[in-house]
């Protein structure tokens, strides 16, 4: 959820600007804000939400399609369809 005022950051439970991002560990400061919808309902700052989506999807790329000279752990494939009389 994208935060832009006081009311928005109430509603995701953060008290004031002062609390601190919990991936950078700055203060919030200033809007905008992004609420994670995960468990634990996280408040990021909009440049660090976009930097953690951006390294989670670099691990999967890396994890799906490692560098030379590892291989796949394995591969992902549709099942084959049934046949039934």
């Amino acid at each position: 959820m994208l935060i832009v005022n006081n009311d928005h950051r109430r509603l995701a439970g953060v008290l004031s600007l002062d609390e601190r991002c919990k991936y950078c560990s700055k203060a919030f400061a200033e809007y905008p804000l992004i609420l994670i919808d995960d468990a634990d309902q996280t408040v990021y700052h909009a440049a660090c939400a976009v930097e953690l989506a951006t390294e989670i999807m670099v691990d999967l790329y890396t994890f799906f399609s490692p560098p030379a000279p590892y291989k796949r752990l394995f591969v992902l494939s549709a099942p084959e369809a049934a046949s039934h009389p």
